[in-house]
């Protein structure tokens, strides 16, 4: 599914990581050596393949959990409930969040989780010559590696939309074009934490991502905060688990 967000105001660059290798099997949360563990993340990419991806890497039953638009007021919680139950993610950060929260970034980078680049401030690529779209995404990575000592091997363009052009300026970055399977729409709740959004997001996360072998479940993880998609986590990530999924990065 693609998800449209008309007017969306971001505070940040969007950053999505996309990583090739399939089946990455969750790494332990860095409780030290945060510094070996960002040196690890910056290195080279591996070669990417042409084309977007809608579903997550892996044998057996898969799912990839992944977060747009942040660092935000909620990417503390978001983190520490991947951590309580281990749980691997990707982050498609927006660069100019990444400059104002760099310290989660960090964060996110020393606990073994995913980078990707999202951007660096959520325009409709599709409107944009290819010179400009290569900046939006070079800008924000440069961000990322000035931060967090960190590369972002994946890319998901703003709302899912893409052209070739996008495809082959990924592609010669070696970064891979990950979009989704499943679409929690929990922006909606626009801040709102109640039962009635908490509900939608549990609801829409298991009957779409239950569906499917290998679902990429969207969330998001925007400046002014997500209280309603960090009360639906835990729920989700149970759900997953029990029916059988194995958690993985992109």
């Amino acid at each position: 599914m693609i998800s449209r967000r008309p007017g969306t105001v971001l505070v940040g660059t969007v950053v999505v990581v996309v990583t090739v290798l399939s089946g990455l099997a969750w790494p332990a949360v860095a409780a030290a050596g945060g510094k070996s563990q960002l040196a690890k993340t910056s290195r080279r990419c591996p070669r990417a393949s042409y084309g977007a991806h809608f579903y997550a890497p892996g044998r057996g039953k898969t799912v990839a959990l992944t977060f747009d638009d942040g660092p935000g007021r909620s990417t503390a919680a978001i983190l520490k409930v991947l951590a309580r139950y281990r749980v691997p993610a990707t982050f498609f950060n927006i660069g100019v969040n990444v400059a104002v929260r760099p310290g989660l970034v960090r964060k996110e980078v020393r606990a073994g989780y995913a980078m990707g680049d999202h951007t660096w401030d959520h325009p409709n690529m599709n409107l944009l010559p290819a010179a400009s779209q290569a900046r939006e995404i070079d800008r924000m990575n440069a961000k990322l590696k000035a931060v967090a000592h960190a590369r972002a091997c994946a890319y998901r363009p703003p709302y899912g939309n893409y052209d070739a052009v996008a495809l082959s300026l990924a592609q010669h970055r070696r970064m891979s074009v990950w979009l989704w399977s499943v679409d929690t729409q929990d922006w909606m709740a626009d801040g709102s934490g109640s039962s009635f959004w908490v509900n939608r997001i549990i609801r829409l996360a298991e009957r779409e991502g239950g569906a499917l072998r290998h679902p990429v479940v969207l969330m998001h993880n925007q400046p002014a905060g997500n209280p309603a998609t960090v009360s639906a986590l835990p729920v989700i990530i149970r759900f997953f688990r029990s029916h059988g999924y194995r958690f993985v990065r992109l």
